[in-house]
Order: structure tokens, then sequence, then C-alpha cells
């Protein structure tokens, strides 16, 4: 049993690097898709570090879950996945020892900011890491060296790595986006469809595709097809 199993955080079912839009971010999906394939090959990438940073809605989590997803599939290593957002239910003990894992995504840096427990243990983390073979995937809403740490040493090593910016989609992006997304879940979404979901609701992803999961549900509720009307009566 992974790791991640034991802390009982499951993977969104729709993360993957095949089913995420990059448009603007696709250099960091080349590099995190080719970093996971060295690991599934046994082969240590040369940067071992990197950090992902943007606005809520540009797919931070989509894709260390992805890395995480590709990983597992493999068969070849065993990721840990830590969502900081959780940090309420979580202990910091729970990174002792993941030096020894090949693949730690920890998601949402910035939600420990402030917490000398939580950034001692992400600072060891990251020490003992410079002799292991493992990588660390981290994420946040602002690049190290502007989060607010307490712990200075924290945030240089957070920056040691590759750091990337994630960018929003624009309005084609999103309506490709969440098209994309209806597809695979097996939904028919035309494009008028989807033109109308983004002029009448909050057009962040994240809360586009928390509507295409009601739409989803209402859909089969009803055994109707989606349409404008079956959009309306979720207002």
């Amino acid at each position: 049993m992974t790791r991640q199993l034991s802390l009982n955080i499951k993977l969104g079912d729709s993360s993957s690097f095949e089913n995420f839009l990059a448009v603007n971010n696709r250099e960091v999906t080349a590099r995190l898709t080719q970093t996971v394939q060295s690991l599934c090959r046994q082969q240590l990438p040369k940067e071992r570090l990197l950090f992902l940073w943007g606005r809520a809605g540009t797919g931070k989590t989509h894709l260390l879950q992805a890395a995480c997803r590709s990983a597992q599939q493999a068969g070849h290593t065993a990721p840990v996945y830590v969502p900081l957002k959780e940090v309420a239910r979580l202990s910091p003990a729970i990174l002792e020892e993941l030096e020894h894992v090949a693949l730690v995504c920890v998601d949402d840096v910035d939600r420990i900011s402030g917490d000398p427990l939580w950034e001692r243990a992400l600072f060891q983390l990251c020490e003992r890491s410079r002799s292991s073979d493992n990588v660390l995937i981290f994420s946040a809403n602002a690049a190290p060296s502007r989060l607010d740490l307490k712990l200075p040493d924290l945030a240089t090593r957070l920056g040691w790595g590759l750091v990337y910016q994630l960018r929003l989609l624009g309005d084609d992006g999103r309506l490709t986006a969440i098209r994309l997304r209806a597809q695979n879940r097996g939904l028919d979404m035309t494009e008028e469809v989807a033109r109308y979901v983004l002029r009448r609701f909050p057009r962040d992803m994240h809360s586009l595709f928390e509507l295409l999961e009601r739409i989803d549900s209402a859909s089969l509720a009803s055994q109707r097809r989606i349409t404008i009307p079956l959009i309306r009566s979720l207002e």
C-alpha cells in the first residue's frame, strides 16, 4: 500500500495529462510528462525539484495529480500526493521519510505559510531529498520568493529547481476546455451550449468543472440531452 493510499487521499478521476488543455502552459506540461517518464524508466531526471505557481483555476492541482496518476498507472513508482488545502486534517509528520518515495507532489504550499512546524517540515524534506533520488513537485498561488514564509531558507530551497508560472485560459481556451471535459465524461455539449455557460456562470475553471458535474447529474436524472433549457434549470 502506498503512502498516498494510507493517507486516504483520492486523485481526481479526471486528472490526467491527456485531458489538460495546455495552450499557454505547454512547456510545464511537457516538462512534467518528461519527468514522470524518466522516473518510470528508472532514470533520474536532471531537474528534481519543480515549483508551479499561478492563480486559482490555472490547473496546478490537475497537473500535480496528473503526474501522480501517470506514475501510478505505469506501475514503476508509488507516488505521494499531499494536498495542503486539507492541512487542518494533516500533520507535518506525514512528510517524514518521503525522500525515499520516487515522486512527491505537495499542493497549495501557500496554505501553510507562517506555520513554523509545517515550514520546518517542508524545509527538512527538501534538505533530505538533496541526497536522495526522488523528485519533488510543489505548487502555490505565488512564486517561492513571494510566499509569506517565515523561514527564509524554505523560500530559497523551493526556488532552487525549475519554477513555472501557469497562465489562465482565455475565453476560447475555456470554451475548448469545458467541451473537452464534457467529452471525457461521455457528454455531448455543443458549442452553443458551452458559450451560454460561459456567459451565465462564473468563468474560472474550478467553478466551470463543478458546474459540469451538476449538468452531468441533472442530465442523467432527467434523461435529457445537455441543452440550454437544461442549463437554465440549474441557474
